[in-house]
């Protein structure tokens, strides 16, 4: 039996239809792959018009692969990352000071500054509980089931903040001045007034969060949603946003250290954050318009060689 239009090398998809040839003139479609290896699907007087003959030369319909052949990926389309640079939302240095200042209370401005510096989500936030800390290497335990992705992580917090952490606990009595035991690990690390088995729920913490970037001045409105609601230019989330753009402008640090503290699952989420910040840009020209210019620099050559050679 001869095979027409056979496939070449190993990209060619198992699924595919096979055009074979028996000695007879007999034509066949098999398919590879199946427990009886180049079994016969139908013969081509059954298929009508959906195999055509041009001269000697077989077409081989389009097929569609089987549903199980589909593949799933847990990535999110390239288009919504293409797009997603535009709407990076995230708070500069400067204003970062601005929001911790008008923070009244000393609990919520730790609060707020544990979700930036371990650049997480709210949800992951608020779901922290005092097992989770490992004080002595100053991380923060993220478990899977608390975690968007379902993989859990450990990030770091600044040793500084960490000591906040534990000088708060001691003066709550959750943990021992002297041996620096907790009283109970699943309480969590902030919760409600009088309500330690509970945790904040994220849609408090959205308030608190708005209560306060309203108090430094920094609110904006951009527009509302389908459902007339006011659409925000800075939310909690733009602490993440934040993270992620002042450790990798600012600081530095290599994209992976970065998605690993902040737990994006794939590389490509965080190379997003690579296109320049708007502050970088504004410095950038800043600098670059302060520098004297190559013509000047040219003419303030040529005056100093006049001088020596007046000499």
């Amino acid at each position: 039996m001869i095979q027409q239009g056979s496939p070449v090398g190993e990209n060619w998809p198992p699924w595919y239809p096979v055009m074979s040839v028996s000695a007879d003139n007999s034509t066949q479609l098999s398919l590879p792959g199946d427990t009886a290896k180049h079994k016969s699907l139908a013969s081509v007087s059954h298929l009508g018009s959906s195999v055509k003959k041009m001269g000697q030369n077989e077409i081989i319909p389009s097929v569609e692969p089987p549903p199980e052949a589909a593949k799933t990926s847990n990535v999110k389309s390239s288009r919504k990352y293409d797009r997603f640079g535009e709407v990076i939302r995230y708070l500069t240095y400067q204003e970062l000071q601005q929001f911790f200042d008008a923070a009244e209370s000393y609990r919520h401005k730790l609060m707020f500054q544990v979700i930036y510096e371990l650049g997480c989500r709210v949800g992951e936030f608020v779901r922290v509980q005092l097992k989770h800390l490992n004080f002595s290497r100053s991380t923060v335990l993220i478990p899977a089931e608390n975690t968007k992705t379902r993989h859990r992580r450990f990030s770091y917090l600044p040793v500084g903040l960490m000591n906040e952490i534990k000088s708060m606990l001691k003066a709550e009595g959750r943990m021992s001045k002297r041996k620096e035991k907790l009283e109970d690990e699943e309480d969590y690390l902030f919760h409600p007034p009088s309500r330690s088995n509970s945790h904040y729920t994220e849609n408090r913490i959205r308030q608190i969060f708005l209560q306060y970037v309203t108090k430094a001045g920094l609110d904006r409105e951009y527009g509302h949603d389908v459902r007339g609601r006011k659409l925000h230019q800075f939310t909690v989330h733009s602490m993440r946003h934040s993270h992620v753009m002042a450790y990798v402008h600012l600081y530095k640090l290599p994209l992976p250290v970065v998605q690993k503290q902040v737990g994006h699952r794939s590389l490509r989420s965080t190379s997003v954050y690579l296109n320049p910040s708007e502050e970088l840009v504004a410095q950038a020209y800043s600098e670059a318009r302060q520098a004297p210019r190559p013509d000047e620099k040219v003419t303030a050559r040529l005056i100093k060689d006049r001088v020596v050679m007046s000499k």
